[in-house]
Order: C-alpha cells, then sequence, then structure tokens
C-alpha cells in the first residue's frame, strides 16, 4: 500500500503539516492503556464497528420524551371532566403517531454503515453508498493533530481529529480520509487512547482488559459485559464522568451537568438506543458489499479485497504473496455460499 502512504506524506508536506500531525501506526502502541467512550458502537469476535456519527434514534427519542413529558404535564386535566379526558387522550395519541412516523423512518430508512475493522482478514472497511472504501490494517495510514478553534461565539473549542486513510475498492487512486470519531471536545491523549483500543483489537483481541492484555476464556464474560454496558447511550455514567475529571478532560461542574442531562434524557435515550439497534441490524443484512458481508461470517473467506485487486493487476507493485496472517479460504473471485 505504498500508494497511500506516499499520498499522506504528500498531503502532509503541501498543507504544512508535517511537523505538527502525530502518525500512528498498528505496530506502535500509541497510548499508556486503551480507552472508548462509546465510539465502538459493536465488537465480535471477528469485527469491531466504529461509529461514524450517525444519529439514527434520535427524532424518535426526542418526541418519545416529549411526549411523555406532556402527558405528565397534563394529567391535571384528567381530573377536571370528560371533555379535559378527550382533549388529552388526543393530544398525546397525535404526539405518539408523530413518535411511530419517525420510529418507522429511522428504523427501515437506509443507515449510514460504520467504519468496520475486521480481525478475520486484517482489513478496514468503509462503505459510503454504493462506493466501498478498504485499506490492509497492517498497513494503515492514520494520523491526529490536535487544534483550539476561537469563535466569538463558543469562545475557545478544542479539536483534535483522529483520521485514517482509505482507497476506493477497484479504483485504489481514489483516496479519501475518514475521521474515526466526531473531533471535538477530545485531547490527542484520549484520541492516541482509541486508536490503542483499535490495535488492541486487533492485535490482542478480540476481549482484552483495561490494559489491553488479552482475557482468558475464564473472564472473557465480564469483558463483554463491561462493554455492553458502557456502549449504552440510555445511562448515567457516572463512572465515566469520574475517569474523566481524573484525567483532566471534565471539570467536577462539568460533570455534575452532564450527569444532570443524562437523567432528564434517559427515556428519549433509552428509545434511541432501541431504534438504533433494529436500524443496524436492518443495515446489517442488506446495505454491506457481499464482499464485506462473507468476510465477517465465522466460516467466510480471509482473503483481503487488496488482494482481489492484487490479483486484478491494480497493485503492480506488491508482493505476490498473502500477508502472513490471512489465508485464502476460497477464490476471492468468486463469493462462497451462505
Amino acid at each position: 500500500m505504498q500508494h497511500l502512504r506516499r499520498f499522506f506524506a504528500d498531503l502532509s508536506r503541501n498543507i504544512g503539516l508535517a511537523d505538527e500531525v502525530i502518525t500512528l501506526r498498528p505496530d506502535r502502541r500509541a497510548a499508556a492503556q486503551p480507552m472508548q467512550a462509546g465510539d465502538v458502537q459493536d465488537q465480535t469476535e471477528h469485527y469491531l464497528d466504529l461509529s461514524t456519527g450517525s444519529s439514527r434514534g434520535l427524532w424518535t427519542g426526542m418526541w418519545g420524551l416529549i411526549s411523555l413529558l406532556m402527558f405528565l404535564l397534563m394529567l391535571p386535566i384528567l381530573f377536571q371532566d370528560w371533555e379535559g379526558v378527550v382533549f388529552v387522550f388526543k393530544f398525546i395519541g397525535a404526539m405518539a403517531g408523530v413518535t411511530l412516523f419517525f420510529f418507522l423512518l429511522e428504523v427501515f430508512w437506509p443507515a449510514a454503515l460504520p467504519l468496520r475493522f475486521n480481525r478475520r482478514t486484517r482489513e478496514v472497511y468503509f462503505q459510503d453508498g454504493k462506493k466501498l472504501y478498504h485499506t490492509p490494517w497492517d498497513e494503515a495510514v492514520a494520523w491526529l493533530q490536535e487544534t483550539r478553534q476561537v469563535t466569538h461565539h463558543a469562545g475557545v473549542n478544542r479539536l483534535t481529529p483522529l483520521q485514517i486513510l482509505l482507497q476506493r475498492f477497484q479504483q485504489p487512486d481514489e483516496v479519501i480520509a475518514v475521521n474515526l470519531n466526531l473531533p471535538m471536545g477530545h485531547t490527542a491523549q484520549t484520541q492516541a487512547m482509541l486508536w490503542e483500543y483499535l490495535r488492541c483489537y486487533m492485535e490482542n483481541g478480540p476481549w482484552f482488559d483495561e490494559q489491553g492484555r488479552n482475557t482468558p476464556e475464564s473472564t472473557r464474560q465480564a469483558v463483554r459485559k463491561r462493554f455492553a454496558q458502557r456502549n449504552r447511550t440510555g445511562k448515567i455514567d457516572i463512572e465515566l464522568h469520574r475517569e474523566f475529571v481524573n484525567m483532566g478532560v471534565m471539570t467536577r461542574d462539568e460533570k455534575w451537568f452532564t450527569n444532570a442531562f443524562q437523567a432528564v434524557m434517559l427515556p428519549a435515550l433509552v428509545l434511541r438506543d432501541f431504534v438504533w439497534q433494529l436500524a443496524q441490524r436492518r443495515a446489517a443484512r442488506s446495505q454491506w458489499h457481499p464482499l464485506v458481508r462473507e468476510r465477517c461470517r465465522a466460516d467466510g473467506p480471509t482473503s483481503r479485497l487488496y488482494d482481489i485487486e492484487r490479483d486484478q493487476g491494480l497493485h503492480p507493485d506488491a508482493s505476490q504473496t498473502l500477508h502472513p496472517h490471512t489465508q485464502r479460504r476460497s477464490s476471492p473471485h468468486e463469493p462462497s455460499k451462505a
């Protein structure tokens, strides 16, 4: 993948960032320990999905919360007369209808696909509509840059984008930079810890402890449970906010404000989680490219998309041997049968 490395080097030099960016590599530790604050939306034995900032389920959750609050505010009317009862139930019925509309829209409308890290093939995938992008994990090019943005409206904002370069499948000259998460509010330290989380998953995973060490079978269930708890948005995450305060990422006042806000928003977030899970299941079954879906199965081929391109002559400078981490289970040109 020399093309991607040359692309990154030329980009850094041309826009004057060569001395300001921090480059990250799969074979080198990026932080003392791995951590992610809910950026990982799914993690299995074979692949990890990193959220690309989709707000799927947010509208359903907000209208559900508004309907609940309005019902609570209108409860006294129920004890006045029959006309008041009819009015309340008509009004709440209309609000419920709007909530149902957004529920169906957000579940059945095509969802934004995540950034997927496949341990079986050691490859990274991203799909934008019908455009499929990828890069071998062992040759991945990623970087971060910590900046501060000053505006007269919001004052000083901290922006630390963490990005990875991918190339389009069967069109390797088309290269895109994908953000691994939203850049606002992050420091270089927290972004490096996210990269370390991804690196531990690909190198040591699929399940590991707080120090990044691979966990034995006897403790994996506890690690899975902790992962599931941390990645629910419908909760008041007091423990995580306390960690952020200790790390200097969040002040104590910000911690209490965030806890109170999450308590108020809890019903909306629980409903959002439910809608999001339904939408992601539908997307996983129907939206991913067939070559990606079959490589994420436990019995699927382990050849990379890069190997398919190389066999088609799209990487003439590449070695003709497969990467030692991959073994061909079936012809890369013939998707395996489900």
